[in-house]
């Protein structure tokens, strides 16, 4: 389980860009941990990885998806959401339907 500080640190950094927005989170376990961003029937989802989480302080991370524009990532995906890792933002490409 990622530590409560670093993921409080990823909360407050989505409350400052989604402020209307309801979020929710829940643990991926060892994959990371992922944020829901809802407002008016739609939504925004965000993944960061477990090795993002444990590689940075919780005072780094703000600073880190500041620079990177990780809110500008999600909200311009047109997939089903954004992964965030050490190299910063990269989109989530939504699962390839059973054939």
């Amino acid at each position: 389980m990622s530590d409560p500080v670093k993921i409080d640190a990823v909360r407050t950094y989505l409350r400052m860009y989604f402020p209307h927005h309801e979020i929710t989170d829940k643990s991926r376990g060892a994959n990371g941990h992922d944020f829901k961003m809802v407002r008016s029937g739609s939504f925004y989802l965000a993944t960061f990885k477990r090795s993002f989480l444990d590689d940075h302080a919780p005072d780094e991370i703000p600073a880190l998806l500041q620079q990177w524009q990780v809110e500008r990532a999600i909200k311009t995906s047109a997939t089903s959401g954004v992964i965030v890792g050490n190299g910063g933002p990269c989109v989530a490409w939504p699962d390839a339907p059973p054939s």
